[in-house]
């Protein structure tokens, strides 16, 4: 099971968010990759399954036979969609992650720098919430 968000406390400072992101891009990446492999796999087989159905029908065999390969075919192409649907979802989560990482930069960056180069001690998180 998956820990609630912000359960990981210190563990969301500036640039461990920042990783994160990072993170969520890579891995959304890697999903497009392999749904793309995967698809490419499927899409070479449903084109062998046809040219096999169409040498089996060359070759009279019983019609039964040669629909149940053409079907196969079929099947793989369905996946190919279901990849390709994958693929589009894995980069819209890597587009966004990306986003999400420039606003983080953007807002937090100067701050997180401001402080960490500052020679003045820092007060704890929270300390200026009245």
């Amino acid at each position: 099971m998956a820990p609630a968000v912000g359960a990981d406390g210190a563990a969301n400072g500036y640039q461990a968010v920042a990783a994160k992101f990072r993170a969520l891009q890579k891995a959304a990446s890697d999903l497009f990759d392999a749904a793309e492999t995967v698809a490419q796999s499927m899409r070479d087989d449903s084109r062998f399954a046809i040219d096999v159905a169409e040498l089996c029908a060359q070759a009279e065999v019983d019609p039964r036979h040669v629909m149940a390969v053409v079907e196969v075919g079929a099947r793989f192409g369905e996946v190919v969609g279901g990849c390709t649907q994958l693929m589009g979802s894995a980069d819209r989560v890597h587009q966004a992650a990306r986003q999400l990482q420039h606003e983080h930069q953007a807002e937090y960056g100067g701050v997180w720098e401001a402080v960490t180069t500052s020679p003045v001690r820092q007060a704890k998180p929270g300390f200026y919430r009245s």
